[in-house]
C-alpha cells in the first residue's frame, strides 16, 4: 500500500510538471531533449526519492515545486518507514505470546 501511495505522489508530481512545463510555458527541464511525460515522471522520481542524480535540471518556476516534492517525499517517505516498524513491532510482539 505504502508503495503504491508513493507511486501516485510521484504520479502527480510528474503531471504537474507536465502542464507547468508543456502547457502553461513555466520553465523547463534542462537535460531532455524534448521535454514529454516521460522526462517528467523521471525527474519527479529522482525528486521525490532525494536521489538527484543532477542530468534532468529544473529552470524558472517550476523549481518550487522541485523543492516542494522533495520536502514532501522526504517526509512521506519517512513517515512510511516509521509506521512499517511500528506496525512490525506490533506483529512481531504478537508472536512471541
Amino acid at each position: 500500500g505504502c508503495f503504491i501511495g508513493h507511486g501516485a505522489e510521484i504520479l502527480l508530481y510528474g503531471a504537474g510538471y507536465w502542464l507547468l512545463i508543456i502547457s502553461a510555458g513555466h520553465g523547463s527541464l534542462g537535460g531532455t531533449a524534448t521535454p514529454d511525460i516521460g522526462s517528467a515522471l523521471y525527474f519527479s522520481a529522482e525528486t521525490y526519492t532525494s536521489l538527484g542524480f543532477g542530468d534532468v535540471v529544473p529552470a524558472g518556476p517550476v523549481r518550487l515545486l522541485a523543492g516542494v516534492e522533495a520536502l514532501n517525499g522526504l517526509l512521506l517517505i519517512g513517515w512510511s518507514a516509521s509506521f512499517l516498524y511500528l506496525e512490525m513491532e506490533r506483529f512481531w510482539r504478537r508472536r512471541e505470546r
